[in-house]
């Protein structure tokens, strides 16, 4: 059976950059839809109409909310396993030491 071994500090750190990264996931796909947004404002017609229809309903709900709330949902479940492991490491030893 392998040992499991968990340095407090490096996970930390990993947390915080994951909920870093998907801030920046979050403004990206802000940023990206304004452009697309932009990019479109002058066509007329049902393709325009259709491609709007598309950037604001499944492109923004990716790039605004799934994709950063999947990065933000494993720097929680990261989070949740390091104070896991720092409480059942402060049991052992209160137990160790009676």
């Amino acid at each position: 059976m392998a040992g499991c071994r968990i340095v407090n500090e490096s996970v930390v750190s990993a947390v915080q950059e994951m909920n870093n990264i998907s801030q920046a996931y979050q403004q990206a796909g802000e940023t990206l839809i304004s452009a697309l947004t932009s990019a479109i404002a002058d066509m007329e017609g049902e393709a325009k109409d259709a491609f709007q229809a598309l950037i604001d309903g499944d492109i923004r709900t990716f790039v605004e909310e799934s994709l950063p709330e999947a990065v933000k949902g494993m720097s929680d479940l990261l989070e949740q396993n390091r104070q896991q492991f720092e409480s059942m490491d402060a049991q052992l030893g209160a137990s160790i030491s009676g």
